[in-house]
């Protein structure tokens, strides 16, 4: 076999450490060892060997956050749907200081995939920015800040074009070109950028800003600006082929050095066949859903070392980076169930040449929860964590709590996170690290294959381990062998959680009260309050019926009817209104007062006669009979009044109860469901009576009312 060492491998060798495959590269062959991909527990399980640095999300320079133009800034790899924003590379100030003008790069240009603006749209500051339509598609119309208001007052002061490739016109993504929407070049945005070929930009994705000044409505400078860029490039495996092939900023790895297919294959055997297969969780509250397993939804820094960045995307997609010896070529492998268990190779006293050493995790080192950090794309990229525990009855006598923190920079939902920080760990309970020598069977062994393992002394019985690690080497008798390390295995590691996703994002979690409006009565919100399930009605100028029966306002009616004239005159009392039935089902019971009011029209002439009063039927009723119960009165009569004295003001009032145990012959059980009001009235003024300024009013009593 000949032997495939090329600089990065030995990079990558030099990283790991001379624990796993010694110092002396020249005198082994390498038959296969895991490069990237351990999970931060299960690597901890292995004694920190495979990877000795915990990520962290921190203000990496060159990753998410805005920065000021600086020659050591460096320019982030987008991979998928992300909030980010990039360093100032570039900027200028127009039009006798009033115009300024940014350039701010976001992204490499990947080989592959598509970059769009996403749903999220473009941020200045923490304010939305809504754009126009056709030619005005790259200004500024309205802006809603974080509580969701609205306004124009930046209105055509921010100007926006987004490029992906170049500053040519045909690099434009942002706004889309078509119909009344134009694309430009990138350099009409930028006063000192002549053309373009100075000013290329060349495989870069950028943006192009200019603010008009206005100290007024404080445009005054540059606010942090934040983009939904969307890369269509998430697939893991496709995602890893492009940055370990690309010669700009990835690790320039030669495609004759990769196993393409055990990355970008159709298969589950595949990274990114494995990452595709569609995995069933809850959407919050009780939604069924279902999710691609894995996609890569994040940013690389150029900052860091391919290593990193290689390790970095593995671990995001549950699968393993390794190095095969036999084909001489980088493999993508993922962290799943094994499939050939049946046919699994056997490791016994015949084929074992070695001692047998076995590494067990201290019990006060033992891990029993994992909480994972990531940037949480339903909270706008912001940092988000997810916590798993070992149960306690699965936990041995006397261990002690061992959480674990870590990030995981390249996944932003909560399901693929909660998938990845189970596996993680429960693998770290299966902490079992064989390692020993085996003569040369082993070659057909493969790393990441599952083998039975049987020795009497351990008490093992075709015990099942994962191989991590294979290094062949030459006896002095020529004869070949193998130094394999094995990490315990079972089924149960990768079972799929029950994964319910949280409650959807809000600004605040308690509304916030108008700063200038009315002083609410205590009790208005209580048992509701303290979320934010209020119905707009009750949250503002208005409290509606159901919240003011708190304090025993219970249903008024209302209304003032248009004027009437008598066709003839008398001294009978008619409906000088047309008689109005209200719904009262529900009404609070007690006393209700019922007033009303006129005025008399027409012209006096010798002695006359008036009269005014109300009426009201309650009707009540249970689930088989009804009963009504009028009353009616309160009003004035006045018999051979003088033309010389004018008719006074008309009023009407009683008291009335909507309570059925007041009333004789109606049983208690009955309820009001209507209330029938009418105004009556006779008058013989002019010859004919006119009732004008009619009003009457229907008001529970809440002060005076008897017990």
């Amino acid at each position: 076999m000949a032997q495939v060492v090329p600089f990065i491998f030995k990079k990558i060798v030099s990283y790991i450490g001379a624990n796993l495959i010694h110092n002396a590269i020249a005198a082994h062959i390498i038959g296969g060892v895991i490069v990237a991909g351990l999970a931060v527990a299960t690597a901890r399980a292995f004694g920190a060997m495979m990877m000795p640095d915990i990520p962290g999300i921190g203000p990496n320079p060159g990753t998410r956050i805005q920065l000021s133009p600086d020659t050591g800034n460096k320019i982030q790899i987008v991979y998928g749907d992300v909030l980010t924003s990039g360093p100032i590379c570039d900027a200028n100030i127009s039009n006798e200081n009033k115009m300024m003008h940014y350039f701010t790069v976001l992204s490499e240009k990947t080989d592959t995939g598509t970059f769009t603006i996403g749903s999220q749209g473009i941020r200045f500051g923490d304010k939305k920015l809504t754009f126009g339509s056709g030619a005005s598609a790259h200004i500024v119309q309205s802006v809603f800040d974080q509580n969701g208001t609205s306004n124009t007052n930046w209105s055509g002061k921010i100007r926006v074009r987004l490029y992906a490739g170049g500053t040519a016109a045909s690099n434009q993504i942002f706004p889309v070109p078509g119909g009344l929407t134009s694309a430009v070049d990138a350099t009409t945005m930028m006063p000192h950028w002549t053309n373009t070929t100075n000013y290329k930009a060349t495989d870069l994705v950028f943006a192009m800003t200019e603010i008009d000044y206005d100290q007024e409505e404080g445009l005054v400078n540059m606010e942090p600006m934040t983009f939904n860029l969307v890369n269509s490039l998430t697939a893991p495996g496709n995602v890893v082929i492009d940055y370990m092939t690309n010669n700009r900023y990835g690790a320039g790895i030669a495609n004759t050095l990769i196993d393409f297919d055990s990355f970008t294959g159709s298969g589950n055997s595949s990274v990114s066949g494995y990452g595709n297969e569609t995995v069933s969780f809850t959407q919050f509250p009780s939604t069924g859903a279902t999710q691609p397993r894995f996609q890569i939804n994040g940013t690389l820094g150029t900052l860091d070392d391919v290593q990193t960045n290689l390790d970095k995307l593995m671990s995001s997609c549950g699968s393993f980076l390794l190095f095969d010896g036999k084909q001489g070529k980088y493999k993508g492998l993922p962290n799943q169930i094994y499939q050939n268990q049946s046919s699994c190779f056997v490791a016994n006293d015949d084929n074992i040449v070695s001692k047998i050493s076995i590494q067990n995790t201290d019990l006060y080192q033992q891990y029993n929860a994992v909480e994972v950090e990531y940037f949480d794309k339903e909270r706008r990229d912001q940092r988000n964590s997810v916590l798993v525990e070992t149960p306690s009855a699965d936990r041995n006598t006397g261990e002690p709590d061992n959480k674990l923190n870590y990030s995981l920079e390249m996944v932003n939902n909560k399901v693929s996170v909660e998938i990845l920080a189970n596996i993680d760990l429960k693998q770290t309970r299966l902490d079992k690290v064989v390692t020993f020598t085996g003569d040369h069977s082993f070659l057909q062994v493969d790393v990441g294959d599952v083998i039975k393992f049987t020795n009497e002394t351990y008490g093992f019985t075709d015990k099942l381990f994962r191989v991590m690690q294979i290094k062949e080497a030459e006896a002095e008798d020529t004869t070949l062998t193998c130094q394999v390390v094995c990490l315990e295995y079972a089924d149960s590691v990768y079972t799929t959680p029950a994964v319910t996703t949280d409650a959807p994002f809000a600004n605040v979690t308690i509304p916030t009260l108008p700063v200038i409006g009315p002083i609410y009565i205590p009790g208005v919100f209580n048992g509701t309050y303290n979320n934010t399930t209020l119905d707009p009605t009750t949250f503002g100028n208005v409290l509606v019926n159901q919240h003011m029966k708190t304090f025993g306002a219970g249903t008024q009616l209302t209304d003032q009817p248009n004027s009437h004239i008598l066709a003839n005159t008398t001294t009978t009392f008619r409906d000088i209104t047309t008689p109005e039935s209200y719904d009262v089902s529900g009404i609070d019971l007690g006393d209700y007062e019922f007033s009303s009011s006129a005025n008399l029209g027409g012209t006096l002439s010798g002695i006359y006669d008036l009269g005014f009063r109300q009426s009201i039927t309650m009707t009540f009723a249970n689930a088989t009979a009804t009963a009504t119960q009028t009353v009616t009165g309160g009003g004035i009569t006045i018999d051979n009044m003088p033309a010389t004295t004018p008719p006074p003001p008309l009023n009407a009032s009683f008291k009335v109860s909507v309570d059925p145990t007041s009333y004789a012959g109606i049983s208690n059980d009955m309820l009001p469901t209507t209330a029938n009001i009418v105004l009556q009235g006779y008058s013989d003024i002019g010859g004919t009576g006119e009732f004008g300024g009619l009003n009457y009013e229907f008001l529970r009593v809440t002060k005076g009312e008897k017990e």
